[in-house]
């Protein structure tokens, strides 16, 4: 499985569509879809980071990336994403690590899955 198999029990990360749809709102109409367009890219882009970062055992990549997600994830509600990316942002400042812990491949899954979501939300009022 690579991280862009994704595990159909990943696709419906647990998000509060309450605060998304709160955020995208006060982007207001015009600034709005752009706003989620810009998130999906945001994410695609570090998703694209922690593969690399995570197949070269790049620690200092993979905590950029994770302080990515970690803005996101917590802006959007995507608590669980989240976490995985506080947990990986830990292990990668900690020099006794080598190889991606167990949770890489979850998290990778994850935020897979939570693109996706967005990009069906974003279809599902007509942005897509």
């Amino acid at each position: 499985m690579t991280a862009f198999d994704i595990d159909p029990s990943l696709q419906d990360e647990p998000l509060d569509e309450a605060a998304l749809t709160r955020l995208v709102a006060l982007a207001g109409p015009a600034d709005g879809p752009e706003l989620l367009r810009r998130l999906i890219a945001d994410l695609a882009a570090v998703l694209g980071g922690l593969t690399t970062g995570f197949a070269a055992q790049d620690r200092d990549a993979i905590r950029r990336q994770c302080h990515v997600l970690l803005a996101i994830a917590g802006t959007i509600g995507a608590p669980h994403v989240y976490d995985l990316a506080q947990l990986l942002n830990q292990t990668a400042q900690d020099a006794s690590h080598g190889a991606a812990p167990p949770e890489a491949l979850d998290l990778l899954q994850r935020l897979s899955g939570l693109i996706d979501r967005l990009q069906r939300l974003s279809g599902q009022i007509g942005m897509g």
